[in-house]
């Protein structure tokens, strides 16, 4: 009986240390989408004791859909701690989960999932950012980061719309910085101080909700010297269009009191014509009369009788 018993014993003590398949090693911690435009990054950390030398396999699955897990190839066996499915993860009116389990051998840990995730919570990072001096103005251009690699992110007007950008400007001299918004990725800064040095940042985001967001390193331009040419042209412009409008007034005032002035007959031409025994002046009637007399006008008409030759009979 004793052999049977230190046998038993023996096989005992030799099965409890023996680890159970797919138990033993501690699933993986923090598992999340750590996500931009068009760059989808799967994340995690090792579990508590887990081998540094483990190796993970990460699967990916569309919310709601009755397709079942679908194991990402590029990730299959991966040293690293994260993985890239932005590949797999491109509809926006989707919603993705992803989970990850550990490897060691022939040990592996129970599955752990990241939360339901949607393209169009991914962060906003920039491009490209081209600044460019115009006199005491400062025009911005910014361009959002759509591509990565061969992969395309489709960006939709409603994205457009929402989409704002917060704009950090500091003078160098004395630090100051201002900031300000844009809802366009093309605006200019205007009244500057002339010949002095701006650096400028953006960071984009969306009015709409709270996403990640990278802010731009500084970029320095310097405003122009100060064109006094510019400034007084403006003045000689308008006093000339104001001298032409002054003459073409005076103009007007004197036309129209020369068409007003009653027209009168020349001293010179109303004596001459008195003179004549065919002309008859129209007398106004008197204040005391209203009809002229006829005899008096036919007087008036008539020419004086020749005296009688002598010795007419």
């Amino acid at each position: 009986m004793l052999p049977s018993a230190t046998a038993l014993a023996l096989c005992l003590a030799l099965l409890l240390p023996c680890p159970t398949h797919g138990e033993e090693l501690e699933k993986p911690r923090a598992v999340r989408f750590a996500a931009e435009v068009a760059w989808h990054l799967l994340s995690w950390e090792p579990g508590h004791g887990c081998p540094s030398n483990a190796s993970y396999d990460v699967e990916y699955k569309v919310y709601g859909s009755v397709v079942p897990w679908t194991a990402i190839p590029e990730c299959g066996k991966s040293s690293e701690h994260s993985c890239d499915l932005t590949y797999y993860t491109l509809d926006q009116e989707q919603r993705y989960f992803a989970r990850v389990r550990a490897v060691s051998g022939n040990l592996t840990s129970p599955w752990k999932r990241s939360s339901a995730f949607s393209p169009r919570e991914a962060g906003l990072r920039l491009a490209s950012q081209s600044l460019s001096v115009v006199g005491n103005s400062i025009q911005v251009r910014l361009q959002l980061l759509l591509h990565r690699g061969n992969i395309t992110v489709e960006y939709t007007d409603f994205q457009k719309k929402m989409t704002q950008y917060h704009v950090y400007v500091r003078r160098t001299r004395d630090n100051h910085t201002v900031r300000g918004a844009a809802s366009s990725p093309e605006f200019t800064l205007g009244e500057l101080l002339w010949l002095t040095e701006y650096c400028l940042s953006v960071e984009p985001g969306m009015a709409n909700r709270p996403v990640p967001t990278t802010r731009t390193d500084e970029q320095c331009v310097t405003t122009g010297h100060r064109d006094r040419s510019a400034e007084l042209l403006p003045g000689i412009l308008s006093s000339f269009f104001l001298t032409l409008f002054l003459l073409g007034l005076l103009g007007a005032l004197l036309a129209c009191t020369y068409v007003r002035k009653p027209m009168r007959t020349p001293s010179v031409l109303k004596s001459f014509m008195k003179q004549s025994s065919l002309w008859v002046e129209q007398e106004p009637p008197s204040s005391g009369s209203l009809d002229a007399d006829p005899t008096q006008q036919l007087f008036l008409c008539q020419k004086e009788p020749r005296p009688a030759a002598p010795g007419a009979g």
